[in-house]
């Protein structure tokens, strides 16, 4: 996202990096080839450059339409910065206090989501069960056209998030089964409980050494001037990054 700001959003107005952000969203969301090849027609309408960016950047490693293989239907790229803003308060202790404080937080946490997974009274956890609800309710409106007596023609929602969507609901409810048997077990709320079931116990130190008091350890500062002849490090550029270039005013 940082070369595509780089190299294509950049160059445009407000208004016109918000439709550019919403058109490319389309493209890496898109299920069917048809959402894909409709994407881009609208990127290409008005904005060509964009584009060829497009095309150029492996488009089969990050569009559902294009993607191989079967993927979770979500993409995030900042999972790491949100943990470190999680523990934000833990970074700027002793090494020792940190970890402490990190396994405290997460104790917390399990044990909020223990004892809320402990009161739910749904089959599966509750966004997806409002989910299924809402599939069911609006597979009634859908009309059903089989392919022959056992098949049926659905679209690829249904391989990305493993939730059966109305089109698959009203496909499965023709076929007289259950919609349950359809729906991945990992969003089952059993699984979920068992999730959280066990503790996060602190780490032992019965069988360690002890630690060795302040006086007893010299600790050298660390070396601040550079090593004669040292070649400077520098820093590898993403693939398809540019650097920028810089004219001097004279």
């Amino acid at each position: 996202m940082q070369n595509f700001n780089d190299q294509c959003a950049g160059k445009y107005a407000t208004p016109f990096k918000k439709l550019l952000r919403k058109i490319l969203k389309c493209i890496a969301y898109a299920i069917t080839e048809q959402e894909y090849q409709d994407a881009m027609i609208a990127m290409e309408l008005n904005f060509a450059d964009a584009k060829e960016w497009v095309l150029r950047n492996d488009v089969d490693h990050w569009s559902h339409a294009r993607f191989p293989r079967q993927r979770f239907g979500e993409l995030y790229s900042n999972l790491a910065k949100s943990f470190n803003n999680w523990i934000h308060n833990a970074l700027s202790l002793p090494i020792l206090q940190m970890f402490d404080k990190i396994r405290v937080q997460m104790m917390e946490m399990a044990s909020k989501r223990k004892i809320d997974a402990a009161l739910w009274d749904t089959p599966y956890c509750p966004k997806v069960q409002k989910i299924i609800e809402r599939n069911l309710q609006e597979r009634r409106s859908l009309a059903i056209r089989h392919s022959d007596r056992i098949k049926f023609e659905v679209i690829e929602s249904m391989k990305t998030y493993a939730i059966p969507c109305k089109h698959t609901c009203a496909a499965i409810g023709s076929n007289k089964e259950a919609v349950s048997q359809y729906v991945l077990a990992f969003y089952n709320t059993e699984v979920y409980r068992a999730a959280y079931e066990t503790n996060i116990q602190p780490i032992p130190t019965f069988d360690m050494s002890d630690l060795p008091q302040p006086s007893d350890v010299l600790i050298k500062p660390l070396t601040t001037k550079r090593l004669p002849r040292r070649s400077r490090k520098k820093r590898i550029h993403s693939r398809g990054e540019v650097e920028h270039a810089y004219i001097c005013s004279r």
